[in-house]
């Protein structure tokens, strides 16, 4: 199955050969466009704009009204079992909110729960009876209209899913001002897992240990990691990242000096508004320099050309997102099979999102050769599960946002043509490897 978050607290779950069910649909002054495929069942926590537009949704899905509800009740939409467990929208019985209802339904063999604007202090023990050895529990984390992200986390503690996605923030692309955003949403929850706008999942995919979800709200276009191309995957301050989508009008150009232009032909990258560094564009990639002086959060990101919008979409940044380009032996030319390094060389690992530096160097300009601008945490790298010695982690002379770390082969590390290499820098980066012998 694919599932999708439209945004707020809209998701739409697809099941392969199978019915799909949209949740929560906003209305479209909320900002989240609802999505282009029909659905076969449609249900609604409670009365509220941002949950309630059914006639928004393609096709001609079987309602699962929540709205009435107020005693326990169930039904089948879709040929789809669903349960509706009722409860209140605040901590003083609806008196400030009205109620709220609790979905939890079963599709392809995976038990669902959408809290929708669940606002109790505590799970009552009738609800708890329904909501037990769930797959996916969906529950709001931006507070004000609903409970905050510690309390989400405490829920998520009781209940204890094996998958959680975090809903009923405000993104960058849109949502009520006064909902919580990232990092805030997240820090509760400890260590999260980022994830694009649809993943594709089922009952041998799930994670083997339970997980926190944070998706990215659907969109026309996905910004990734220039060097992993992981999507989903959040970006660092003064990276390299690549956008891509379907940008109308663009000529395909190339930067040919530093600093970096900010502007290629007709094309520009913008962030918050803001024109950033460019290296490179065509009608479907746009790559970028991300300013280094953004703090962690989410930002709107916009391909423009002649002016006129051609993509927008939304960017994750955190402190140091580690992606991994290409490795070169000491005599400078790319390890590979034909080409390999042996046990106790030095090698060059060339990536981006190195994070904090020891120097300041101001976007789209070259790193400095003297002084060098390290990163100010030395990252962990492992070769074939084999910590590796880092002699050198910083920025690469003369490049732009590209991250030199030089390492030592250890002496014990395995032989091959494809050896693991991972570098672990606040996050892990993507699979790289080593030819050795």
């Amino acid at each position: 199955m694919k599932i999708t978050f439209v945004g707020q607290a809209c998701l739409a779950v697809q099941s392969e050969g199978g019915p799909t069910v949209i949740g929560d649909p906003p209305a479209l002054n909320i900002g989240y466009p609802l999505p282009q495929f029909p659905a076969d069942a449609v249900f609604v926590t409670h009365n509220h704009g941002d949950h309630n537009n059914t006639a928004g949704v393609r096709g001609t899905p079987t309602v699962v009204d929540g709205r009435p509800t107020t005693e326990r009740g169930t039904m089948t939409a879709a040929g789809l079992p669903f349960v509706l467990i009722p409860g209140f929208h605040d901590n003083t019985n609806g008196a400030a909110r009205g109620r709220n209802t609790i979905i939890q339904w079963t599709q392809s063999g995976l038990r669902f729960a959408h809290f929708g604007d669940y606002g109790q202090d505590a799970l009552t023990e009738a609800q708890l009876a329904d909501l037990r050895d769930l797959d996916f529990l969906i529950v709001p984390a931006g507070g004000f209209f609903t409970i905050d992200a510690q309390q989400g986390a405490a829920l998520v503690n009781q209940l204890r899913p094996r998958v959680t996605i975090l809903m009923h923030y405000r993104t960058a692309l849109a949502g009520p001002a006064q909902l919580a955003v990232l990092p805030a949403i997240a820090t509760p929850f400890g260590a999260v897992v980022y994830k694009p706008s649809a993943v594709t999942t089922g009952r041998d995919r799930l994670p083997a240990e339970r997980e926190v979800w944070v998706m990215e709200p659907a969109a026309d276009s996905a910004v990734v990691n220039a060097a992993s191309f992981l999507s989903g995957a959040p970006v660092a301050p003064g990276s390299l990242a690549s956008v891509f989508g379907a940008f109308t009008g663009a000529e395909t150009l190339a930067a040919s000096q530093i600093p970096l232009p900010r502007r290629l032909g007709e094309t520009e990258a913008l962030i918050q508004d803001s024109a950033v560094p460019r290296l490179f564009a065509n009608a479907e990639q746009v790559n970028f320099q991300v300013p280094g002086g953004l703090a962690a959060g989410q930002y709107a990101v916009e391909v423009r050309v002649g002016g006129q919008r051609r993509g927008r979409t939304s960017m994750t940044v955190v402190s140091r997102a580690p992606g991994l380009f290409v490795a070169a032996n000491a005599d400078g030319r790319l390890n590979s099979a034909s080409n390999p390094a042996r046990r106790g060389d030095i090698v060059v690992v060339y990536g981006t999102g190195q994070g904090e530096l020891t120097a300041t160097v101001a976007d789209g300009a070259a790193a400095p050769a003297s002084p060098l601008a390290f990163t100010t945490a030395t990252p962990a790298v492992t070769i074939g599960g084999r910590p590796a010695s880092v002699r050198y982690s910083g920025l690469a002379p003369g490049f732009v946002g590209l991250w030199q770390i030089n390492l030592v082969i250890p002496s014990d590390a395995p032989a091959g043509a494809s050896v693991p290499l991972l570098v672990t820098h606040g996050l892990a980066s993507n699979p790289g490897s080593l030819a050795i012998q």
